[in-house]
């Protein structure tokens, strides 16, 4: 709620403030408030985001466990991909993505792991993004018909998601 008004303030400010100093001559007092206004929204709007993700934590939303979870899955299933590839490589493509598809909300569920701090945080999702982006690439060259650029990528990618494991393993 504090952030629903946070953000009521901060719009409502931001108009005030606009109509009062696009007056000739501008009415400063009212600007003045204006901001004052929108710096009191910028603060609820704040302390909302701080209470929702302690709800989040709380509730066993996102958190470390089911990002844990979430990438163990991922790499049992990319070491499928990489033993299945040898066989049949448009089944193994398939499979990868859909791996990237349940990785897609990664980023979502990874929100209340800023409560332990913004760099622990971009470390993780610096990492992940990384791992991320290599299976991307993994998966495009597959489809283009480049395997061996394909399999470099599929395994930094993998290398990649066991250091953000890693990562997420070692703020306990």
């Amino acid at each position: 709620m504090k952030k629903l008004i946070g953000n009521v303030m901060l719009t409502a400010g931001l108009i005030t403030g606009a109509i009062a100093s696009a007056r000739n001559p501008p009415l400063w007092p009212v600007v003045g408030g204006a901001l004052v206004i929108m710096g009191a929204g910028i603060v609820l709007r704040r302390q909302g985001e701080k209470e929702e993700l302690h709800r989040n934590v709380a509730k066993g939303e996102g958190g470390e466990a089911e990002l844990k979870r979430v990438l163990e899955n991922a790499l049992t299933e990319i070491e499928k991909v990489m033993k299945e590839k040898e066989t049949d490589l448009e089944k193994a493509r398939e499979r990868l993505g859909k791996i990237l598809e349940t990785l897609e909300t990664f980023a979502e569920k990874a929100q209340p792991i800023r409560i332990k701090g913004i760099k622990f945080y971009g470390e993780v999702m610096t990492s992940f993004s990384k791992a991320e982006r290599h299976l991307n690439r993994a998966w495009s060259a597959y489809a283009d018909g480049y395997p061996e650029e394909g399999d470099t990528y599929l395994e930094s990618g993998y290398t990649q998601l066991k250091e953000t494991l890693k990562l997420l393993s070692s703020k306990n």
